[in-house]
């Protein structure tokens, strides 16, 4: 009999399945951090939401451990890295609350439109006010929603059915997807000024980090509202309070903060209740989101007891062990290129993703390095809800084509991949091998250079010339950058160019826009400077 432990609280139809599956339970969501760790090694399962923490320390102690659910989607409070390396599959269950809070955007939106909870709030203090508390329809008002993913369809599709007119943002989703829900894609700027209402649904990125700051709000129309149920540090919360101060917007809901919980010392938006509502991160939190990732995580620890693999693995690729262990340099290999990729162009709307296998890379299934391949480039633009389950899945809701083929390579390297991107900025592709050394970048759009694919680089593409290498050469000097190693690509002298060094630290903005200005100087036709940290 297995033994499975719930350490944090979750709804009894979860543990009424491992039960029925012959599971010996232990549920203990208040034990203390020092039981926890003294009992750990009994258990061959574990469900947790946030509060446990299954960390290095903890996770040492687990002898017996073979999975680990989590009944919702963030897994901050896992260690995946130590988890994989003691074998134990981690799992999530990022559907569960996607009704949830999808509602709960509506539910805000309709507030912020007629006042209820001031409204609300004035009746308790015995103050009837109508004219105070005077609302408008939506009906008719135009919702801007960033980010029309899983949950931002469906709040779309909601929307549309009150009436309003709905546009969106989302650059990494197909036109045609937008287009089969009726919602036309804007740029970014047309949705923050055109928009009566704007809701964010996007992941925390570096790219989507305070989305919403001064520039956006003073963009805005002063009857503007804005409503925020994906993720705090999506919105600068200062420039928020300012705009609400100023009345550069009319109002904001929000229910995830930059700081939870909430404090009157950390959250200036406080101070302002006739023009904010505030909820404390509830949007996925209802009986029947509760009872789903309760549900579902059980049902995954007992399947995977049994032998089977989870339907959403957070760190497992979907193999035989045995040839996991012979093909892993591979998917390493093929995660690094896709790593590369997304920080190089992943802030293009992606059309399609190639992969070529050539040599000894043919032994083995190219399943799980096609869909690491998918999964490496799309989770440093989309979201953590990304694994190699889903990696497909969320490429053809995107509109994504993934293509994978062989070949029967015959040169002096035993093992090549290559992927290839095409976006809606031109194409690109990247060849790397697996060596006994290490793992190499190999080739950038076609042209051949040699170097280690791990550290920090910046990568030019520019026309051949003489003075380049030491115009950049000196533009690092002089900001005390050491480059490590360096390679240029070129197919004849005065063509087509491709430079990759590998650096030492990383270089400020008005360093590259240095080196840049050098750049043209010299008429070298710069089409591409980048900074990638692996």
């Amino acid at each position: 009999m297995y033994k499975v432990l719930v350490s944090d609280n979750i709804s009894q139809k979860g543990i009424d399945i491992l039960e029925e599956a012959g599971m010996e339970v232990d549920f203990k969501p208040e034990q203390s951090r020092n039981d926890f760790l003294e009992n750990i090694a009994e258990y061959d399962g574990i469900i947790v939401r946030s509060m446990t923490q299954l960390d290095k320390e903890a996770l040492s102690k687990a002898k017996s451990l073979k999975v680990i659910g989590r009944a919702g989607t963030g897994y901050d409070n896992i260690d995946l890295d130590e988890a994989t390396k003691k074998g134990i599959f981690v799992f999530n269950t990022p559907t569960g609350n996607t009704i949830s809070a999808v509602e709960h955007t509506l539910g805000l939106m309709l507030a912020l439109a007629r006042n209820i909870p001031q409204a609300n709030q004035a009746l308790h203090n015995d103050i009837w006010d109508r004219k105070k508390y005077q609302g408008v329809e939506i009906k008719g008002k135009t919702l801007g929603i960033i980010g029309l993913g899983r949950i931002g369809s469906r709040v779309a599709k909601r929307a549309q059915s009150f009436g309003m007119n709905v546009i969106a943002n989302d650059p990494y989703l197909a036109p045609e997807k937008a287009e089969n829900i009726n919602v036309p894609l804007k740029s970014f700027e047309e949705v923050i000024k055109q928009s009566d209402y704007i809701s964010l649904h996007t992941p925390l990125t570096d790219e989507t980090y305070h989305i919403l700051s001064h520039k956006e709000f003073a963009m805005m129309n002063p009857s503007t509202r804005v409503i925020n149920c994906a993720r705090g540090q999506n919105i600068d919360t200062e420039a928020l309070a300012q705009a609400i101060k100023n009345n550069k917007i009319a109002g904001a809901a929000i229910d995830v903060h930059e700081e939870e919980p909430v404090k009157a010392s950390n959250n200036p938006l406080l101070k302002y209740p006739d023009q904010v509502i505030m909820t404390c991160h509830l949007g996925g939190t209802t009986t029947e989101a509760m009872d789903n990732v309760a549900i579902m995580a059980a049902e995954e620890v007992v399947s995977v007891l049994k032998n089977n693999l989870p339907e959403s693995p957070l760190n497992i690729p979907a193999m035989d062990p045995q040839e996991f262990i012979k093909a892993k340099p591979y998917i390493t290999l093929v995660t690094k290129l896709g790593n590369f990729m997304a920080k190089w162009k992943g802030h293009h709307r992606i059309k399609s993703i190639e992969v070529e296998y050539a040599g000894e890379v043919n032994n083995y299934s190219h399943k799980p390095m096609t869909l690491s391949l998918v999964k490496s480039v799309l989770e440093p633009i989309l979201d953590d809800r990304i694994n190699l389950v889903n990696a497909m899945h969320i490429a053809e809701e995107r509109g994504i084509n993934v293509t994978e083929s062989q070949t029967q390579h015959k040169g002096e390297l035993n093992n090549i991949i290559t992927v290839k991107l095409n976006t809606n900025k031109g194409k690109y592709s990247l060849a790397g091998t697996y060596l006994p050394i290490g793992f190499r970048v190999i080739e950038i759009n076609g042209l051949r250079i040699d170097l280690d694919l791990s550290g920090e680089f910046i990568i030019v593409t520019y026309q051949d010339k003489p003075g380049v290498i030491g115009k950049i050469g000196t533009s690092l000097g002089e900001e005390n950058i050491n480059i490590a190693n360096m390679q240029v690509g070129r197919q004849t002298a005065g063509g087509e160019a491709v430079m990759l060094m590998q650096i030492d630290s990383k270089p400020s903005p008005e360093t590259m826009k240095k080196i840049k200005n050098h750049l043209d100087d010299l008429n070298t036709n710069v089409k591409d400077l980048s900074y990638i940290e692996m």
